[in-house]
């Protein structure tokens, strides 16, 4: 009985894992990542595998983004990152980071 128990605990904290995932939005609401200088996202503060984890799967897809446009416009894709810098500075929310161009975190 004590072992069916922890088997179907187990089970649900495996199944509930994936919903506990924090997202970008709630992260740079929370304040603990911004929007970097370099085009990317970073962490803001107190780094943990799971902000690591969603970093890494944002900036990989923005990567793919910029050097598909730096392919299509035959610019480098430092290039397209630093115009997307910009352009992702101008969104940033009030209450949320980004990196201003001497590597501050400055809070809109």
């Amino acid at each position: 009985m004590n072992l069916t128990k922890t088997a179907v605990l187990a089970l649900g904290l495996f199944l509930a894992l994936p919903a506990l995932a924090i997202t970008l939005n709630e992260a740079r609401s929370q304040g603990l990542v911004g929007e970097a200088n370099s085009g990317y996202i970073a962490i803001v503060d107190q780094s943990s595998q799971e902000l690591k984890q969603l970093v890494s799967e944002v900036n990989t897809k923005r990567k793919r983004e910029y050097a598909a446009i730096a392919k299509r416009n035959n610019i480098d894709i430092a290039q397209v990152a630093a115009r997307a810098a910009e352009k992702l500075e101008a969104r940033v929310k009030p209450g949320e980071y980004y990196q201003d161009t001497l590597g501050r975190w400055v809070r809109k």
